[in-house]
């Protein structure tokens, strides 16, 4: 074992004194030295910023603020504890929703009060060793070396580690994670081939709906729903399936029987009220929406779009008043938030314009406009979407086409985000129209794509790059684009020599494709090139 249980860094995290005092004496009875204590969520996540733990008890309600679910949802998202972390979650509950919404965030243990010192010392002492052979592994993936990682894996597989079917897991999702697809999926045949697995048939669905083969996507959820109708994980993809293959009433009852199961998930209410609002549904929308906000409030997940959702809900109930009532507590909880600045102002200026007051919308929408200028380019799709749908309300068709180009430009293989450009234009009975958009802006982006691969293919590595230099200035959240460029850039490096000017423009322009998203396949690739060519970081 790398790590004895005594070696072990603790955090107790519990509201009541007297609590944490009962669980430090009972872990410095076993031996360990090295014991931190949180009284609030708050607490808790400033300590796991800064030290590294290895068991972390956690209590699930922990009085006003995040509770340990949020704790451990946010701790996970933002990087504070990696695979090797021992996280048993205590509770005095046994409530359905808080088993399902603790058991989605996946703690390795559940612990109910009253806890004794010797029950507590023989899952700590099981768990710490189970935990520990993934040490290796978390390790690499810190270091963003995801191909090490993924070794680590098949060395503690082969060694016939205690937990195989957490290491093949964690594999998994490191093959999904670097979008290796084809090496994921075999990974997958080979468990499902001696006994179906929940989770291994999920990761096949997901690679069904990544390679846009949606109907055999959701045969596959709606067979893992059936042997396992809680396995929340499905349900989600499930819905995001119906709404891909344009079954958005299908995808509503999906999220309906899965908040009915599992309601405490903030992301999920948020999906059902997006369904039942395309759907018409607006009690259900609104009542979800208002679910997400309240259950978002200590969430790493809290997100302005929830506030603007049900502002649109009020709009389309013909209640204004209540629409910016819900805007004005959007830039109150999102006072420094860009992006949110921009949605709320967009979702009054469409408000304001249903209440005809045309000067108000006017000015709500040049504060948009102006905010997503001094963005440089950093707005999200979303958001973009969200302004063009308020320009199409006040009749300026020409600015929200606008917008809209350049959101498949810098999206164009993303299927999701052009099937709801593809509603929105529906919407305005504008079908046509839009078909036509989404595929010149396509083009236009695959055009300067392959004229830059082809001056390079041509040996003219520098009027390649150059070209897409360029395109990446227009489209800064292209992704197709920012990774080509850093190819050329590391084939410019490779045959010319060593370039602390060129490595450097490289690796910013990893830095975004990973920001942009993390399973791109060469942004792995690429960054293993550039650390050997330029001999590591």
């Amino acid at each position: 074992m790398a790590l004895s249980f005594r070696q072990a860094n603790i955090l107790i995290i519990d509201d009541f004194q007297g609590m944490r005092t009962m669980l430090r004496e009972f872990v410095k009875s076993m031996g360990v030295t090295a014991v931190d204590t949180a009284s609030t969520g708050k607490d808790a996540n400033q300590q796991l910023s800064t030290n590294k733990y290895d068991i972390v008890i956690c209590d699930y309600n922990l009085g006003p603020g995040a509770n340990g679910q949020q704790v451990l949802e946010e701790a996970k998202l933002k990087g504070h504890i990696g695979v090797s972390t021992v996280w048993v979650m205590v509770t005095a509950e046994k409530t359905q929703e808080m088993v399902m919404g603790a058991a989605e965030v996946k703690p390795d243990d559940y612990l109910l009060k009253p806890i004794n010192q010797m029950l507590l010392e023989n899952r700590l002492e099981k768990l710490i060793t189970r935990k520990q052979c993934l040490a290796p592994i978390e390790a690499a993936v810190k270091a963003l070396n995801y191909a090490e990682a993924i070794a680590q894996c098949d060395v503690q597989l082969k060694a016939k580690t205690i937990n195989p079917q957490e290491i093949l897991r964690v594999k998994s999702e490191l093959l999904l994670a670097t979008g290796n697809y084809s090496a994921a999926a075999a990974l997958f045949e080979s468990i499902l081939n001696m006994r179906e697995v929940a989770w291994a048939l999920t990761g096949m669905g997901k690679i069904c709906f990544h390679d846009k083969k949606y109907q055999e996507a959701k045969d596959i959820f709606q067979r893992v729903l059936r042997d396992n109708a809680v396995y929340m994980e499905a349900s989600d993809w499930l819905a995001k399936t119906c709404s891909m293959l344009d079954q958005s009433a299908e995808a509503e009852k999906v999220l309906q029987e899965a908040v009915r199961i599992s309601p405490n998930s903030p992301t999920r209410q948020k999906m059902l009220g997006d369904a039942a609002f395309r759907n018409g549904a607006l009690d259900v929308a609104q009542a979800a929406f208002e679910k997400t906000i309240k259950m978002g409030e200590f969430s790493p997940h809290k997100a302005p779009s929830a506030y603007t959702s049900l502002a649109k809900v009020f709009a389309d109930k013909q209640q204004p008043i209540e629409a910016l009532k819900t805007l004005a507590l959007s830039k109150r909880e999102f006072k420094y938030n860009t992006e949110a600045a921009i949605q709320t102002a967009a979702a009054e200026g469409a408000v304001y314009h249903q209440m005809g007051q045309a000067d108000k919308a006017e000015a709500a929408m040049a504060e948009a406009e102006q905010l997503i200028a001094k963005a440089s380019g950093k707005v999200s799709a979303e958001v973009a979407i969200d302004v063009a749908r308020s320009f199409f309300k006040l009749g300026q068709k020409d600015k929200a086409c606008g917008l809209l180009q350049e959101v498949v430009k810098n999206n164009h293989e993303n299927a999701e985000i052009s099937k709801n450009i593809e509603a929105l234009f529906e919407d305005h009975g504008l079908a046509a129209e839009g078909q036509a958009l989404i595929a010149e802006s396509r083009d236009a982006v695959v055009a300067i794509n392959n004229q830059g691969v082809t001056l390079a293919k041509g040996g003219d590595l520098l009027g390649g790059a150059n070209l897409l230099r360029s395109a990446a200035h227009k489209l800064p959240h292209s992704e197709v684009i920012l990774i080509n460029l850093c190819g050329l850039l590391i084939g410019m490096l490779s045959k010319e020599g060593k370039s602390h000017q060129i490595a450097g423009e490289a690796r910013e322009l990893l830095e975004r494709v990973r920001h942009l998203n993390a399973a791109n396949k060469n942004y792995h690739v690429y960054t293993a090139a550039l650390n050997r060519i330029m001999g590591g970081r």
